[in-house]
């Protein structure tokens, strides 16, 4: 295992709102968060990328207190993509991605060939290098998503987090991040643990899914296990139909009007 979450419970204000949450990444895995708004999707990313520390529980990171790491080590394996950008300053594109390469250098170390290398590499394949000289602020939201994704694979990372990395974009920008964050974890291995909301893109991306509801694990397994009829109408309060996909077979969620 890379990433071993064992009984993690997260609380804010006092009020539970993640309880005996466990989820197990080995490299190349791609694993889906899914559930209803409020379930606890993005808490559990939090939790993960040491922005929230739980409560209970425990956190292993390649058999060691993910929580107890230094905060550079950490980064050093674990990128986040997350949902809302915090940048509001006027950097390029390109010093946006070399960002990612942060982790890797010293105190006072500059940047490398190598480096640079990584950069333009990540870049390339997210289809941004042409936007490197680009302010981060002018781009699209489909833009900028592709750039924060390169600044996450140029951090070279054992596991890529992503928070509702499709949130707000149109279908096309939807289905190019999620097949980028596949092609990264077939050729480096990456383990993958995204938060979705939409099932159907969690049935045609992930190996397994993990669905939470009011904070809890409702169910867990491969998505035709998890993305059945009478598991999702308790959980999302709706009366679905599951058929599958004419192409892949995949599971195919339906809600009745």
């Amino acid at each position: 295992m890379i990433l071993e979450v064992s009984g993690i419970a997260c609380a804010y204000d006092g009020a539970d709102v993640l309880s005996d949450v466990t989820v197990r990444l080995s490299p190349g895995d791609f694993t889906a968060v899914a559930g209803p708004n409020g379930s606890g999707k993005s808490t559990l990313i939090r939790a993960l990328s040491r922005v929230l520390r739980p409560r209970l529980g425990s956190a292993l990171l390649e058999g060691q207190d993910l929580y107890a790491l230094p905060a550079r080590q950490s980064a050093q394996a674990i990128a986040v993509l997350p949902q809302e950008s915090a940048l509001e300053f006027e950097f390029s594109c390109e010093e946006v991605v070399l960002m990612g390469r942060a982790p890797h250098l010293g105190r006072f170390e500059t940047e490398s060939e190598r480096d640079r290398a990584v950069v333009r590499e990540a870049m390339e394949r997210t289809s941004t290098w042409e936007l490197r000289s680009r302010p981060i602020l002018e781009l699209s939201g489909g833009e900028r998503q592709r750039v924060l994704l390169a600044r996450a694979f140029a951090q070279e990372p054992k596991v890529l987090l992503l928070d509702e990395p499709t949130a707000h974009l149109d279908l096309a920008f939807q289905v190019q991040i999620l097949r980028l964050v596949r092609e990264l974890r077939d050729e480096k291995k990456t383990a993958v643990l995204a938060s979705l909301h939409d099932l159907n893109l969690a049935a045609a991306y992930a190996d397994r899914i993990v669905l939470l509801s009011k904070g809890k694990i409702a169910a867990t397994g491969t998505p035709k296990d998890v993305l059945a009829e009478p598991v999702l109408r308790p959980v999302f309060g709706a009366d679905v139909l599951v058929r599958s996909h004419p192409d892949t077979g995949a599971p195919l969620v339906l809600v009745k009007t």
